[in-house]
C-alpha cells in the first residue's frame, strides 16, 4: 500500500488565498490575502452539483396499491457558498467591517512554489470562487472577562455566482496525417441531444476544423472538413463538394445540428447536416441567397439556431433565421464602410470590427448597428471577444490588445502581451469561456505563434509553463476554440488550436488539455 504523504495529498500548507474586490475585469487588482491586506481563510466551501432528485411515480398495473417509478424529477442546484474569515490589523479600518459588495476568491495550490507569485507560484491547481455576493456578516465577540486575548475574527457569508478550476494544459498535435494543408478555423460542437448517467457529455467530443484548398485548379483538392467525434483520439476528413480547388474557407461553426462553412470568395456559405447519433457531416449545399455583389461574408456568429449574424466586405452585415434559406442585409455599410473581419456578442450586445480600426455595435441582437464612441487603433482589428454587455476585448494586425469597460466609450491597453510578442506583431484571436477565463493567440515577426491565458478576468496574462505545457513552436495560430455550453472547469481545460505549420506550407491542429485523475 502507498504511503501517502504531503509530496502525494494536497495539504491546507499547500493552498494561498487571493482577492479581488468589485468585478472581475482588468481594472481590478487581484490582491494576495494577506501582504497589505487582513489576513483571510475560506472556510465551508459548498459547491451544489445538482439539485434534488425526486421520484416520478404511477400506479403498478398489476399490484393494486403499489406505485411503479418510472423516472425522476431533477431540480436545480442552489448556488456555490463559502465563508470568508478574517482578522483583523492594527493602524488600519478592517475592509471586511465595512461594506465589502462584490468579490472573487482564488485559492492557489501548489507545494514546492511561491504562492504569493499569482500567475506561475503554483503547480496543482487553482480554484476560482467567482463573483461571490456578501450575504452576511458575523463579527463575533468584541470582548471578554478575564485574561481572554483570542484574536478579533470577522466571518462573512459569499454566495458565489460560479466556482470552477484552471489547471495546467498539456498540448498535443492532431490529425497530423489527415491536416495537409493550413488550418483556416476550429469549433467544438454540442455532442449529444440528451445528458444521461451513461452517455455524460462534456461537450469535448466533437471536434470540426476546415483547411485551406490547394490553391490549384488543375490538378488540386478542395477546402476540406477535419473532424473528430471521440475528443480527438481519431480523426476524419470530408471534402467540401461543390467548392473549387483554388477557393479558400474564411470560418467554421455549428448552428444548430448544422456545421456551416463561410466561404467569402463563393458569395456564401456551405452547410451540411451532422448526424445526431455518429456526429459525421452529411452532404453540403450552397447557399448565395441575399449576399450582395463584391460584399462578401468574411465570418459567422451564432446567437441561436434562429439568430445568425454575418460581418463581410464593405461593412455589410447580415443577418439570418434560416441557415437554410439564406440572409437579409441588416446594415448595408452604414456605420462602416470599412471591410469587417470578426463578430462576437454577449446577451443583447454584439461587436464587429474590421479593417482601419472598425468597431461597429449593436445593442438589439442584430437589428440596428452604429459605432462605438471610441477606437483605440487605426490597425486591422483581427480579434474581439465580448465578455459582458459593457466589457470587451480586442486584438490587432499591430500587435495590440485593448480592452472596454464601458461599451466602448473608452479604452485601455493591455500591455502584456504586446510588450512579449515584440514589433512587427500580430494578435489573431481571443476567447473567453466565462466572465473570468479566456485565451489570446498572437504571432512574432518570425513567425511564431504565442499563447496567453487568463482566468481572473484579463488582470493577469501568461504563458508560463504552470498553465501551458508544451506548447509547440509553429508559424501562427488562426483561430482557437474551447467547448460551447460546458461547464466552467471544462471549459477553462480544454482548447483546440488551428494554425499554419512552422514550415509555413503545412496546417496544424493542437489540443490543449489539463489533466483530470
Amino acid at each position: 500500500m502507498p504511503n501517502y504523504t504531503a509530496d502525494d495529498i494536497v495539504t491546507m500548507k499547500h493552498v494561498r488565498h487571493y482577492l479581488q474586490f468589485g468585478d472581475a475585469r482588468p481594472d481590478h487588482p487581484v490582491l494576495f490575502a494577506v501582504l497589505g491586506g487582513q489576513p483571510v481563510r475560506v472556510e465551508g466551501l459548498s459547491v451544489p452539483e445538482s439539485g434534488g432528485v425526486d421520484p416520478i411515480y404511477i400506479h403498478d398495473p398489476r399490484r393494486p396499491g403499489r406505485f411503479k417509478n418510472i423516472g425522476t424529477m431533477q431540480t436545480a442546484p442552489d448556488l456555490p457558498e463559502a465563508t470568508l474569515v478574517f482578522m483583523e490589523r492594527h493602524r488600519t479600518i478592517p475592509r471586511q467591517l465595512a461594506q465589502l459588495g462584490c468579490l472573487t476568491i482564488y485559492n492557489h495550490v501548489g507545494a514546492c512554489k511561491d504562492l504569493s507569485d499569482r500567475m506561475s507560484g503554483w503547480e496543482d491547481f487553482i480554484e476560482v470562487l467567482a463573483h461571490g455576493h456578501v450575504t452576511d456578516k458575523d463579527l463575533g465577540d468584541r470582548s471578554a472577562w478575564g485574561d481572554s486575548d483570542d484574536q478579533h475574527e470577522d466571518s462573512v457569508t459569499v454566495t458565489l455566482e460560479d466556482y470552477f478550476l484552471v489547471g495546467s494544459l498539456s498540448f498535443g498535435e492532431k490529425a497530423a496525417p489527415e491536416v495537409e494543408r493550413e488550418v483556416i478555423d476550429i469549433t467544438y460542437a454540442v455532442n449529444t441531444d440528451c445528458v444521461a448517467c451513461d452517455t455524460p457529455d462534456t461537450y469535448t467530443q466533437r471536434i470540426y476544423a476546415v483547411t485551406k484548398s490547394s490553391g490549384a485548379a488543375s490538378p488540386g483538392t478542395t477546402a476540406e472538413v477535419i473532424y473528430s467525434v471521440d475528443g480527438g483520439v481519431n480523426w476524419a476528413q470530408t471534402s467540401i463538394t461543390g467548392l473549387g480547388a483554388s477557393v479558400d474557407p474564411d470560418a467554421i461553426d455549428m448552428v444548430g445540428n448544422y456545421l456551416v462553412v463561410v466561404v467569402g470568395a463563393s458569395l456564401g456559405y456551405y452547410y451540411a447536416p451532422i448526424n445526431t447519433l455518429t456526429g459525421v457531416p452529411g452532404a453540403w449545399t450552397l447557399v448565395t441567397t441575399g449576399f450582395v455583389s463584391t460584399k462578401q461574408p468574411n465570418d459567422i456568429f451564432v446567437l441561436s439556431p434562429s439568430e445568425i449574424l454575418f460581418v463581410g466586405e464593405g461593412g455589410y452585415i447580415y443577418s439570418s433565421a434560416d441557415i437554410t434559406a439564406g440572409v437579409t442585409a441588416v446594415s448595408a455599410g452604414v456605420a462602416s464602410s470599412s471591410d469587417l473581419k470578426r463578430m462576437h456578442g454577449y446577451g443583447d450586445v454584439l461587436v464587429a470590427t474590421g479593417e482601419s480600426g472598425a468597431i461597429v455595435k449593436s445593442r438589439n441582437r442584430g437589428r440596428t448597428w452604429g459605432t462605438t464612441t471610441l477606437s483605440p487603433t487605426s490597425a486591422t482589428i483581427r480579434a474581439v471577444a465580448v465578455v459582458t454587455e459593457r466589457y470587451y476585448w480586442i486584438g490587432t494586425s499591430g500587435g495590440k490588445v485593448y480592452y472596454t469597460v464601458n461599451g466602448g466609450e473608452t479604452w485601455a491597453e493591455s500591455t502584456a502581451i504586446g510588450g512579449d510578442l515584440g514589433s512587427g506583431a500580430v494578435i489573431d484571436d481571443i476567447v473567453f469561456v466565462n466572465k473570468l477565463a479566456g485565451f489570446i493567440v498572437g504571432r512574432t515577426s518570425t513567425p511564431t505563434a504565442r499563447i496567453y491565458s487568463t482566468w481572473d478576468g484579463g488582470v493577469g496574462w501568461t504563458r508560463a509553463i504552470e498553465r501551458i505545457v508544451g506548447w509547440p513552436t509553429f508559424s501562427r495560430a488562426n483561430r482557437i476554440a474551447c467547448p460551447v455550453e460546458a461547464d466552467g472547469t471544462t471549459a477553462a481545460n480544454n482548447i483546440a488550436v488551428a494554425g499554419l505549420s512552422g514550415g509555413g506550407t503545412d496546417g496544424v491542429i493542437y489540443l490543449g488539455i489539463a489533466n483530470v485523475v
